[in-house]
């Protein structure tokens, strides 16, 4: 019986079970998909990431593929206006395809059993822990655990946990998540975002000199204007004359095109539903200054340092969830009220040109506004 199950191998997930497995817990992980794999992600890792790369022994692989260097963001709004912010540490640009393979080859180095190509299908609590239902090559199994980890992204799974929030009910706008890789696009050592309404596209260096193109487009405003991530963004791209002529001179390589939907923007984290929820599972962040991959290791940090606590018979579940609760609160909460404020006056008609003459009288304005985009760079502690 193993002591933890962590389901999902993303970031969230393989970082969470390399560090359970460090402090010495039997630790299973379970994806339903195989690896490498292109995910829709802006695959920027912001510089709070390095400190976590470290900790979890794999920033010297991670750097040895040479990933794209980024010292500057940008905004480019529709109506041509730009504003600029320096970032105070330089970012790293890797693609997911690269980064989650190296991850999850540490975890099978830290002694964890990762599974792929495995679906759960059911998820059960038991007197002494967790009932996990799944299927794998064909065949159900059944795994029983100690504790359970959802770290299957941003996808609510109704069908496994209970339903304690409704995001259908609740009048949230549904995006869809699209993301390919462009050569032949000439890249500066900047992420560079280009509004349209309602939604955004990113470009950003990678490794092996490519770009990432990612875009977050409202489903409602997309409908009839093609099926295939190529289609949609173009469609994008005629909303914002300075992207398409950015995008004019790219070659999109097929493989690498992923598309995601539907995906909700939390308002608030949702910490726990039967089992604690890490990555976007627990606070989807609305991703325009790209500190979500920051945000999927502080809260495996989190949780891993609870669920030690909880293995080791010092706290109670309940004890666990109250707690968790707590600190994913304190952690998110700001970044997701000034994310979505930043998104929605994005997208205003007006408010973009007042915020460009705004950032050129006060220069530190735009530095501000993504600080306030950031964690706070210390992890709390139980």
């Amino acid at each position: 019986m193993p002591d933890a199950v962590v389901i999902g191998g993303g970031l969230a997930g393989s970082s969470l079970a390399i560090r359970l497995a460090n402090l010495g817990w039997n630790t299973v992980l379970l994806d339903r998909q195989n690896f490498p794999r292109h995910k829709a992600c802006g695959e920027f890792l912001s510089p709070e990431t390095r400190d976590m790369f470290r900790e979890l022994g794999v920033d010297y692989q991670l750097e040895a593929l040479r990933p794209g260097r980024i010292s500057k963001t940008r905004l480019i709004f529709r109506h041509g206006g730009v504003v600029e912010a320096d970032l105070e540490e330089p970012a790293w640009g890797l693609s997911r395809y690269a980064m989650d393979s190296i991850m999850l080859k540490t975890a099978e180095e830290a002694g964890v059993r990762v599974q792929t190509g495995t679906a759960v299908s059911s998820i059960v609590s038991e007197n002494n822990g967790f009932r996990i239902g799944s299927r794998h090559d064909g065949s159900s199994e059944v795994l029983h655990s100690r504790t359970v980890y959802a770290a299957w992204g941003a996808h609510p799974r109704t069908d496994l946990i209970r339903k304690t929030q409704s995001v259908s009910d609740n009048g949230k706008r549904a995006y869809i998540g699209l993301k390919a890789h462009f050569t032949g696009l000439k890249l500066e050592q900047t992420v560079e975002l280009f509004f349209i309404r309602g939604g955004y596209v990113g470009i950003s260096p990678v490794e092996n000199g490519r770009a990432n193109v990612a875009a977050l487009l409202p489903l409602d405003r997309i409908r009839g204007k093609g099926s295939s991530v190529s289609e949609l963004l173009l469609s994008a791209a005629a909303e914002n004359r300075l992207l398409a002529d950015r995008l004019s001179g790219g070659v999109l390589l097929p493989d690498t095109q992923v598309s995601a939907a539907p995906v909700y923007l939390s308002a608030k984290p949702n910490a726990w539903s039967i089992i604690p929820q890490v990555g976007d599972a627990g606070a989807m962040i609305p991703p325009l200054f790209g500190d979500g991959m920051s945000a999927a290791l502080r809260s495996a940090k989190i949780c891993a340092l609870y669920g030690d606590r909880y293995l080791h018979g010092n706290i109670s579940m309940d004890e666990w969830e109250d707690a968790y609760r707590s600190a994913m609160q304190k952690e998110y909460a700001a970044i997701l009220r000034w994310g979505h404020l930043l998104q929605t006056l994005g997208s205003m008609p007006v408010v973009p040109r007042l915020w460009t003459a705004g950032t050129k009288l006060f220069p530190h304005l735009a530095k501000s506004m993504v600080q306030a985009t950031r964690l706070n760079g210390k992890t709390p502690m139980p």
